[in-house]
């Protein structure tokens, strides 16, 4: 027992002592980041261990993978922040999973199964983790593909109406019923870049990049290659990316409906399981 207790009691006081060494130092980073992780109670001595160790620098090579799924999610000013913040709820996560194996298993008197089972689960968790955030990136991608073929059709209307593409754009950003959707959000930061002036095509780069998707990147290709020339040459462009993103919207909606019908089956499996218990469990008291 006391083989796990002296441990777990030894790593408490471990961070209540880098608790009290780090102060204020991380309180804005923490402030900023309150409303969109967890455990950001735990966050400054997290960070501080991330610092002190140089862990963003020494583990770049893996880091860098988390970094690019930030890229995707938050853009570029924003994603070293946010992977520096996720690494820290990852030590979080360990700390607390490690912390919760010692206690368990002294409570146990010492059972070497829990021990083991808790090591496991606690080198899983962050794997875990990660396969969420990648889970989060392909969901965001998703629905951008889904709501694309709708702008790209009410861009033909307005273009076809006489607004520039400028004003086009505005205008789906201005008349979306969903402000918090992925594409509009990113829409709108264009617009909000074109409104300050900025290069129109420099524009539409970054929003090809920050998006990472190769549909999104054909979009503004499109519009880019198109819209000096006006009339009938960026509408037929478009109206014939507006078929294609259909077809693909087609078969992300099919492929979205089989996955949600293969996640039935096992719950349906447990159901026959359990229907064919309570049926034959009287016959086989009778024998």
């Amino acid at each position: 027992m006391y083989l796990y207790m002296i441990p777990a009691l030894s790593l408490m006081i471990i961070y209540f002592v880098i608790s009290r060494k780090v102060g204020t130092r991380y309180d804005f980073i923490v402030e900023s980041f309150k409303d969109q992780y967890p455990l950001m109670f735990m966050a400054p001595v997290s960070l501080f261990l991330i610092d002190k160790f140089k862990i963003m620098e020494r583990l770049y090579g893996q880091i860098v993978k988390v970094q690019q799924k930030m890229i995707s999610l938050y853009g570029n000013r924003t994603a070293l922040q946010h992977t520096k913040i996720y690494i820290a709820q990852l030590i979080s996560i360990a700390l607390i999973c490690l912390l919760g194996t010692l206690l368990f298993t002294a409570l146990a008197e010492g059972d070497v199964t829990i021990f083991v089972v808790g090591l496991i689960f606690t080198c899983f968790m962050p794997f875990a983790m990660v396969s969420k955030l990648s889970n989060q990136e392909k969901e965001r991608k998703e629905k951008i593909l889904i709501e694309l073929p709708e702008v790209v059709n009410k861009l033909i209307l307005l273009v076809n109406a006489g607004e520039t593409v400028q004003q086009a754009l505005v205008k789906c950003v201005t008349t979306a019923s969903d402000l918090k959707s992925p594409l509009i959000m990113e829409l709108s930061e264009t617009v909000n870049k074109m409104v300050s002036n900025e290069p129109f095509h420099q524009v539409l780069n970054d929003l090809s990049k920050k998006c990472g998707i190769q549909e999104i990147s054909i979009f503004t290709t499109t519009i880019l290659l198109n819209y000096r020339k006006g009339g009938n040459d960026l509408i037929l462009a478009l109206r014939e990316l507006s078929h294609e993103l259909w077809e693909k919207r087609k078969t992300l909606s099919k492929t979205k409906g089989e996955e949600a019908s293969s996640k039935l089956v096992f719950p349906l499996v447990l159901i026959f399981i359990a229907v064919m218990i309570i049926v034959g469990y009287p016959a086989l008291t009778i024998m």
